[in-house]
């Protein structure tokens, strides 16, 4: 009998070792595995990833160009492959048709791939945009080009600047169409360089859904004003859109601070339930889930509410608050 306790009261040490020590460490090897698995960087695969920039040239100087007479270029050489987007800086002065977004190894060779862009995705006041592309895998240190034709009618500004070589891996050209001559715009214009942004994967995370404050209810011709914010997981700066649930929808705008409370105001013209949506990105381009913010609009009673009757009704709460939530 004292021998079959003693088996038992061994097994029950055994066993309690096993779960302290072994179970943990085989549940921590499962969860690195997935996590080694989910960090696969493939967009063949449905998952949430990264990017970050390679190549870019941020200083604005005032300098544009048009297109609509000729096509542009601006030469450049990458770091990181494969080249996955780009961001361009600037606006369409004019209605008109699509934008042609191509990226080549050779001026006057086939593009290795392009994006068109409708009239109606390009900006019309002064701002980055965004040409997503298919994966191209690119050579390091090899000189590529960005060339950005205006099809058919309309006139795209195109923004840089000058007199600084702000991005001394590349250059900029022009060229009229159906030739093959084109002009090195550097040359002509001392180190210009026209405001651009490649990005390849990488590791970077989106910023958090934005957090929105302000009145869920209001009155017709009002104004009211909102706060938002939003927390970039690795402390960049961060930009926002906002539809305002009535057909007026903003363009990116920014970049804040991490963290920063933005305040914008606006009104609504005819009564209803209106759902404000706000996303956020961060300037890698990595883009938040929207926040959704609802607000109910009524109409305007001034002239009612400060009547003297209704003044009168004050005294009297309870009818007072009937009379408020059926006008």
């Amino acid at each position: 009998m004292k021998s079959l306790v003693k088996k038992y009261f061994i097994f029950l040490i055994i066993s309690f070792l096993f779960i302290v020590l072994i179970v943990p460490n085989i549940y921590a090897y499962d969860n690195l595995f997935s996590i080694e698995i989910h960090g696969i960087k493939d967009r063949n695969f449905d998952l949430n990833l990264g990017f970050q920039i390679d190549q870019y040239q941020d200083n604005e100087g005032g300098f544009n160009m048009i297109l609509g007479f000729f096509k542009i270029a601006l030469s450049f050489k990458p770091v990181l492959s494969p080249l996955v987007k780009v961001d361009l800086f600037g606006y369409s002065i004019m209605d008109g048709n699509n934008l042609e977004v191509s990226i080549k190894d050779n001026v006057n060779e086939q593009a290795l791939a392009y994006v068109s862009i409708p009239s109606e995705d390009i900006p019309t006041q002064l701002s980055w945009f965004e040409c997503d592309f298919p994966d191209i895998e690119v050579q390091p240190e090899k000189t590529y080009y960005i060339i950005i034709d205006q099809i058919g009618e309309g006139k795209f500004t195109w923004y840089g600047n000058y007199q600084n070589d702000y991005y001394s891996r590349g250059y900029s050209y022009s060229n009229q169409e159906n030739t093959l001559n084109w002009v090195n715009l550097s040359e002509i214009f001392q180190d210009l360089d026209f405001c651009f942004k490649t990005y390849s994967y990488g590791n970077n995370l989106p910023p958090n859904s934005p957090v929105i404050n302000g009145s869920i209810s209001g009155k017709i011709g009002e104004t009211y004003d909102y706060d938002f914010f939003s927390i970039d997981p690795e402390g960049n700066d961060v930009l926002f859109r906002i539809d305002w649930g009535n057909e007026i929808n903003s363009q990116w705008f920014g970049p804040y601070n991490n963290g920063e409370v933005v305040i914008l105001s606006h009104k609504w013209e005819e009564k209803g339930d209106f759902e404000i949506k706000i996303q956020s990105k961060d300037i890698f381009g990595d883009k938040s889930e929207w926040s959704l913010f609802e607000i109910a609009i009524v109409k305007n009673n001034v002239i009612i509410e400060n009547s003297l009757l209704f003044k009168f009704f004050q005294n009297y709460p309870t009818i007072y608050y009937f009379l408020k939530n059926i006008i």
